[in-house]
């Protein structure tokens, strides 16, 4: 991990990696192959190790957890030669592929379970959710080069939780649906008038 944090994939080699490890270089391709299946093992395995996957019992709670610790990873040297595979080569295109669709594999149990408590609308697509609440991370990492502090995380996860919260009946809604409130009849001066 840490030569590619200082290299990026497109600096980094079997060669030096061994150099670096101790451990032969037929070893290493034995097990990996090509440099760029190596390199989306060290970023799976650094993901993994700075941004969890919390389960803190809410979204709002597993959103700030998560969304602040990825935060700080793509600022980190190993997040920003993540940021930097693309157009290095189609293998390393390919290979952030395969990084992305494993860390979206893992990280969309966060809106399953939201899902399951009823804290978003049933139906949601977590995939489509996740990318909601990770983007303004990427665009202002990548395009903007600015820090995203607490309170923009924070305005971040309301941003969420807003988009895809559980739709609420209106009143109007509820008597097209035939759950008119009950009224009760009663004859003042002879004519009859309804009561709520």
């Amino acid at each position: 991990m840490d030569e590619l944090a200082e290299k990026g994939l497109a600096g980094l080699s079997i060669g030096a990696i061994a150099a670096r490890s101790g451990i032969h270089p037929t070893s290493i391709y034995r097990r990996w192959h090509t440099v760029e299946h190596l390199g989306v093992d060290a970023a799976l395995a650094a993901a993994a190790m700075h941004v969890e996957i919390p389960d803190t019992g809410s979204l709002r709670g597993d959103l700030s957890v998560f969304l602040g610790q990825l935060e700080a990873h793509v600022r980190s040297p190993l997040g920003r030669a993540l940021l930097a595979v693309s157009g290095v080569s189609d293998a390393a295109a390919e290979a952030r592929k395969v990084f992305w669709r494993e860390r979206v594999g893992l990280a969309k149990v966060m809106f399953e379970r939201a899902a399951a408590r009823a804290e978003i609308a049933e139906g949601t697509d977590p995939v489509a959710a996740l990318e909601f609440a990770i983007a303004p991370i990427y665009l202002r990492a990548v395009m903007l080069r600015q820090p995203a502090d607490d309170r923009e995380i924070s305005r971040q996860i309301d941003w969420v939780l807003h988009a895809f919260a559980v739709p609420t009946q209106s009143p109007e809604h509820t008597e097209k649906e035939g759950c008119r409130p009950e009224t009760h009849h009663v004859r003042i001066g002879g004519s009859p008038r309804g009561t709520p």
